[in-house]
């Protein structure tokens, strides 16, 4: 497919910082496209943001894609990005989205694990617990950075940069 016809999903760059491109771009001039770009049949990029971009800068004009039909593409575009080497922001960013989304799957209160439908009908499922395992963090690292977040959201872009710990950051709000 023409590149040109592809469009960025919205919520990206929402949602992750941009990084050095240079190695993927290296890699795609060394050996190519190894991994299709998945797409809507809206022409909308769930997975290979990176790819799309590095290939611009290439100037190549066409890729490999793959077409999905996301139940959510919201929650696509994150379960896509599950290996991808993430800031603590982009972990911060992927937890506010996929709460808002898994809140309508979990549900709340007590009859929540009744009124659930599929597989974790009946099942009792904590919303953090969901998020942190989704998000490949532990509850306890979430919670701190949701809050640092949340009482000096400066120090995330500190942790990011290797200027301090999370441990020292959540000390720090204490």
């Amino acid at each position: 497919m023409k590149l040109s016809e592809l469009k960025v999903h919205p919520e990206n760059n929402r949602i992750y910082t941009i990084s050095d491109l240079t190695d993927l771009e290296n890699s795609l001039s060394t050996f190519g496209q190894l991994e299709p770009i998945v797409i809507t049949k809206e022409n909308k990029i769930i997975s290979g943001h990176r790819r799309f971009q590095a290939m611009r800068n290439l100037q190549w004009e066409e890729c490999e894609i793959r077409f999905i039909e996301p139940i959510d593409e919201l929650i696509s575009l994150i379960e896509h990005n599950r290996h991808r080497v993430k800031t603590n922001q982009d972990v911060l960013n992927e937890a506010r989205i996929l709460k808002k989304q898994l809140s309508k799957i979990v549900g709340r209160g007590r009859n929540a694990s009744i009124e659930r439908n599929g597989e974790n009908k009946g099942k009792r499922l904590r919303l953090v617990k969901e998020l942190a395992d989704r998000l490949g963090v532990g509850t306890t690292t979430l919670k701190k950075l949701q809050s640092i977040s949340n009482y000096e959201p400066e120090l995330i872009s500190k942790i990011d940069k290797g200027e301090i710990n999370l441990s020292k950051a959540y000390a720090k709000i204490q």
